[in-house]
């Protein structure tokens, strides 16, 4: 991650991006949404593109809340796995700017400080490994030769993007 700063590859997004890309975030998660339907009605035996819609809704979501705190990765190559890892530095390494905003969300309902440390830290981290966990699985469903998406496997995808997206719109509403 220093490396990409140290080099220029973290930019200033172009204004607008962060619009632009929530608009994309809620588009994919209605697809999802609509393919999985789609599917369990028509009694389809794979669930591959309602992993990839729920991933890229996350994905999206990610790049949004990124382009909001004015940061966008210069990048072709490995832009998903460089995403992921910029989510981790910016908002749980270093600035935490996402921590700050659970945290004031939560103060109006709970006055304990320390509990709700505790509390959206460990949301954060939920958040940023339900990432981690989507972008794995939808490498392994996309180009691993043989394997189909199960049902079980694309619900959880799908509400881990919803998860993913309210938690972000939240933020981003801030």
């Amino acid at each position: 991650m220093k490396q990409l700063i140290k080099d220029g590859k973290i930019i200033s997004p172009k204004p607008g991006t962060d619009a632009f890309f929530l608009r994309k975030s809620r588009n994919a998660l209605t697809i999802s949404k609509r393919l999985y339907d789609l599917f369990e009605e028509e009694q389809l035996d794979t669930y591959t593109w309602v992993i990839n819609t729920s991933y890229y809704s996350m994905f999206f979501a990610a790049t949004a809340l990124l382009a909001k705190y004015n940061h966008k990765i210069d990048a072709d190559a490995g832009i998903h796995k460089l995403t992921y890892h910029t989510l981790v530095y910016y908002f749980i390494k270093e600035e935490s700017k996402f921590k700050w905003h659970l945290i004031e969300e939560y103060k109006e309902a709970i006055k304990d400080a320390e509990e709700l440390l505790q509390l959206s830290e460990k949301k954060l981290k939920e958040l940023v490994t339900d990432f981690g966990f989507e972008l794995e699985k939808r490498k392994t469903f996309t180009y691993d030769l043989g394997k189909d998406a199960e049902r079980n496997k694309a619900l959880t995808s799908y509400i881990r993007a919803k998860n993913f997206f309210q938690e972000i719109e939240k933020a981003m509403a801030r």
